[in-house]
């Protein structure tokens, strides 16, 4: 059986090499998602596109996350970044549900409108 060195810079290595792997999945995932909202008859194209873009800001500062916490220093360094993640998170969340929550205002408002 083949030996395996496991040192911390093969693993981080091999870690990296995998969230590689996943960037390109995932931009590819968005790039497929956003083709098939573009080309959507529905009404709701627009907010389903501010929908997919919100959703790939927060994934992509997961998959940032998880970079920075390969590269961690140690346990400290890792729960800091894990804290400060969840904070900014938390602040995303705040804005972009404030962002969907006037959209979806607006689009009731303008069904109740009198057509002329």
């Amino acid at each position: 059986m083949a030996e395996t060195n496991l040192s911390a810079d093969n693993v981080r290595a091999a870690l990296s090499e995998a969230l590689g792997r996943l960037r390109k999945a995932n931009a590819d995932y968005f790039e497929m998602l956003e083709k098939g909202i573009s080309s959507s008859p529905l009404p709701i194209a627009n907010q389903a596109k501010e929908f997919c873009s919100f959703m790939q800001r927060n994934v992509a500062a997961t998959l940032d996350l998880s970079d920075k916490l390969i590269h961690a220093k140690d346990v400290q360094d890792a729960l800091k970044l894990q804290a400060d993640f969840f904070q900014e998170q938390m602040r995303a969340l705040t804005d972009q549900t404030k962002t969907m929550g006037e959209a979806a205002m607006k689009a009731a408002g303008g069904m109740f409108r009198p057509k002329s």
